[in-house]
C-alpha cells in the first residue's frame, strides 16, 4: 500500500509529537524518582543520626547510673535524718502549743483593747472638733458683746442729745406746769 506524501507527513508529524509527549512524561518520571530517592536517603539518614543518638544516649545512661544509684543512696539517708528532725519538731511544737493556749484570749483582749483605744481615739477628735467650735463661738461672742457695748455707747450718747433736746423742746411746756393739778 502506497502512502500519500501528505498522509506519510501528517504520520511523521504524529509519531514526532507522541515521542515528544513520551520523552516529557519520562523525564517527569526521572525527576519524581531522583526526588524520591533523595527523600528516602535524607530519611534513612535522619534515622541513623536518631539511631546513633539513642546509641550514645543509652551508653552515657549506663555510665552514669552508677553515681545516680549513690546520690539517690545519700538522698534518702538525708530524708531520713530529716524525717527523725520533723519528729522532733513536731514534739517541739506540740509543747508550744500547749504554752500558747493563753494567746486567743491575749488576742482577743488586744482586740477589745485596740477598739477601745480606737473609740478614745474618736471621742477626742470630736472632743477637739466641739473645743475648736467652743473657741469660736466665744469669739463670736466676745465680737457680740464689743458691738452691743458700742451700740449701748452710741444709745447712751444718743439718749443724752434726745434728753437735751425734749429739754428745750418743753421748754414753752413747762410755763404752763402751775396749771397741772397733779404736783
Amino acid at each position: 500500500m502506497s502512502q500519500d506524501p501528505e498522509d506519510q507527513a501528517r504520520l511523521d508529524e504524529i509519531a514526532s509529537g507522541f515521542k515528544h509527549i513520551l520523552d516529557q512524561q519520562f523525564a517527569m518520571h526521572l525527576r519524581v524518582a531522583r526526588r524520591t530517592t533523595g527523600l528516602t536517603r535524607f530519611g534513612m539518614f535522619s534515622l541513623g543520626v536518631i539511631g546513633i543518638s539513642m546509641f550514645l544516649l543509652l551508653l552515657t545512661l549506663s555510665y552514669q547510673i552508677k553515681p545516680m544509684i549513690t546520690a539517690v543512696s545519700n538522698m534518702n539517708a538525708n530524708f531520713t535524718t530529716i524525717a527523725d528532725d520533723m519528729t522532733v519538731m513536731k514534739a517541739a511544737v506540740l509543747e508550744m502549743e500547749t504554752h500558747v493556749a493563753e494567746m486567743p484570749v491575749m488576742a482577743g483582749e488586744m482586740d477589745r483593747m485596740r477598739e477601745t483605744l480606737g473609740d478614745i481615739g474618736g471621742n477626742m477628735h470630736n472632743l477637739s472638733l466641739r473645743m475648736d467650735n467652743l473657741d469660736t463661738n466665744m469669739a463670736s461672742i466676745t465680737q457680740g458683746v464689743t458691738r452691743m457695748a458700742g451700740s449701748f455707747g452710741a444709745m447712751n450718747q444718743t439718749v443724752g442729745i434726745m434728753g437735751g433736746d425734749v429739754h428745750t423742746m418743753s421748754g414753752p411746756m413747762r410755763v404752763f406746769n402751775w396749771m397741772t393739778p397733779f404736783k
